[in-house]
């Protein structure tokens, strides 16, 4: 893998440390506020708009931070693999996009059936931008570490298996959204934990052949 030739190791480590620190929060956030009622009865929408404003407050910075956590992480991962892709850029700032309107647009159907109609169709494109973005990336990681190719089939296969899995048995609700993006979460984390790893591995073999 080709190290981004302008960060130090000191730049690379810290890198890692924001990113996997953010990605953390968001986890804790999202696992914390899908519990806050029964996940299986409820939707993460449901919690955050039938439970008064304390609820709604803490869904809408659920949705900024993993948003966000999300996004952040995809960037630094394609900076420092050198990959520039337009088409990953554009569908995972879609997807946050739509993580973070979801977020701030009410799901009331009877109420505000408008913009819960919006609400859903916001919801559902999370998961579409995001499989559009996360696929070409996969594909591309996996030409610099393919000895990792195995894991990473896995980590995809419980991300998406297990959330069809969750959808069957308990239909839309929490706990199916929670698997969702707590899988997400845990896999940017490790290929984020692993990518760094790498870069590391690959500047102090840099510094070693310049000495």
């Amino acid at each position: 893998m080709e190290v981004n030739v302008k960060l130090s190791l000191k730049q690379i480590r810290k890198q890692r440390m924001f990113i996997i620190t953010f990605l953390l929060f968001a986890l804790v956030l999202t696992i914390a506020f899908g519990t806050l009622q029964d996940p299986f009865r409820y939707t993460l929408s449901n919690i955050g708009n039938r439970f008064g404003w304390g609820p709604r407050i803490i869904f809408i910075i659920w949705a900024f931070v993993s948003g966000l956590a999300i996004e952040i992480s995809f960037i630094f991962i394609m900076k420092l693999i050198n990959y520039n892709d337009k088409k990953c850029s554009f569908f995972i700032g879609l997807s946050s996009f739509s993580i973070i309107l979801t977020g701030l647009i009410p799901a009331l159907k009877n109420e505000l059936p408008f913009w819960h109609t919006l609400h859903v169709m916001t919801s559902l494109l999370i998961a579409v931008f995001f499989l559009l973005a996360l696929v070409p990336l996969v594909q591309y990681i996996l030409t610099i570490i393919p000895e990792y190719r195995k894991l990473i089939y896995i980590w995809m296969s419980v991300i998406w298996a297990g959330s069809i899995t969750l959808l069957i048995l308990y239909n839309i609700t929490a706990m199916f959204e929670i698997w969702f993006f707590v899988t997400i979460i845990l896999f940017l984390i490790y290929l984020t934990f692993i990518l760094y790893e790498k870069a590391i591995f690959d500047l102090y073999e840099k510094e070693i052949q310049l000495k």
